[in-house]
This record gives structure tokens, C-alpha cells and sequence, in this order.
């Protein structure tokens, strides 16, 4: 009887280690993103890739390789504003990646880390600025300024989450519902 006490007891603690260290492992950008990646091999990275897909006018390029975009025609949809030049846009993480890291995201392979960090389902472009003053914060702390998209913004949050089994806490999901529900209300 002891002995078995004993086991539990080391598998109890065995359990809470290995879901102790997953969690603190500490974040490192370079295990999700150490660059961007050219799938497709056109030499057009996933950035490119997205500037291209999502400009509203035909793009322009650095090169005459077309690996790099210069111009086209692009709507952050944070703040609603329009630009014209690549550089001034950064590729967002709809669900950054420190917040996914710390939700679950820790123990994943880097493999799965770096389909996350690629998966354009969880990619914006974005004013440069915009995305830097947002970091690793979810809607619970940090929503869009331009507010036509803060539910759009919300249920893409939440998709994504879903999509990739992160674990909110409890008080996350009732901050995500609620400002799902509000946004439907002030937009419907």
C-alpha cells in the first residue's frame, strides 16, 4: 500500500513538473520565427507572399528578380489608414506569439511553432507602429483603435486559438465573449 501511495505520488509530481517546465520555459522569437520562410521557392518570402496577396493595387518591386516589394496599396485594418510603401507596414501575429508561447504554445515542436508563426489565418499588415504599441498582448488588454474592426478582430482571436488548442484562462474567455458580444451589438 505504501509503495503504491509512493508511485502516485512521484507521478503526481512527475506530471506537475513536465507542465511546470513546458509553461516557464522562457520565450524565444528565434524557436517560432528565425526568418520567414519561402514555401513556394519563387524567392518571394511569407511577407512578400502577403504584401502581394493583399495590396489593392498592382505591386511595384526592388528588384527586377520581383523578390521584394516596394509599393502597391494596402488598408491597415487597425486603423482603417491606407499605405503605399511595404516599409511601413509590419506583418502582424493576430494572436502574437509570447501569447501563444505562454498559453500552450511552449511545448509545442519548433515545427508547429514555426507553422504558427506562418499560418496566414493568424497574419496582418499592419502599420509598423501600431503593431509594436500591441507587443504580446491579447484583446483583453490591447484592442484595435480603429473600432469598424474590433469584433472582426476578436473572432479571428478566437479562431485562431481555437484553431491551434491554446488555453486562455477563464477570465480571457469571458473578456473574448464579452467583447464579441459587444462589438455584434454596436455593429449590428
Amino acid at each position: 500500500m505504501r509503495i503504491r501511495s509512493i508511485c502516485r505520488h512521484f507521478a503526481f509530481v512527475l506530471f506537475f513538473f513536465s507542465v511546470f517546465s513546458a509553461s516557464a520555459a522562457s520565450y524565444k522569437r528565434s524557436e517560432w520565427l528565425p526568418r520567414w520562410s519561402d514555401f513556394d521557392g519563387d524567392c518571394q518570402d511569407t511577407r512578400h507572399e502577403l504584401l502581394i496577396r493583399y495590396s489593392l493595387a498592382p505591386v511595384t518591386f526592388t528588384r527586377v528578380d520581383n523578390c521584394k516589394v516596394a509599393t502597391g496599396l494596402w488598408m491597415d485594418p487597425y486603423t482603417g489608414h491606407f499605405f503605399t510603401k511595404a516599409s511601413d507596414l509590419d506583418v502582424e501575429h493576430i494572436v502574437p506569439l509570447k501569447w501563444a508561447h505562454d498559453h500552450g504554445g511552449a511545448g509545442w515542436s519548433r515545427a508547429q511553432k514555426r507553422r504558427f508563426a506562418e499560418d496566414p489565418d493568424n497574419l496582418w499588415l499592419v502599420d509598423d507602429g501600431h503593431n509594436q504599441s500591441k507587443g504580446d498582448r491579447g484583446p483583453d488588454e490591447w484592442m484595435p483603435p480603429y473600432e469598424p474592426v474590433a469584433q472582426i478582430y476578436v473572432q479571428r482571436f478566437m479562431a485562431i486559438v481555437q484553431k491551434y488548442g491554446l488555453k486562455p484562462t477563464l477570465a480571457e474567455i469571458r473578456h473574448f465573449e464579452t467583447l464579441a458580444a459587444n462589438s455584434q451589438r454596436t455593429s449590428g
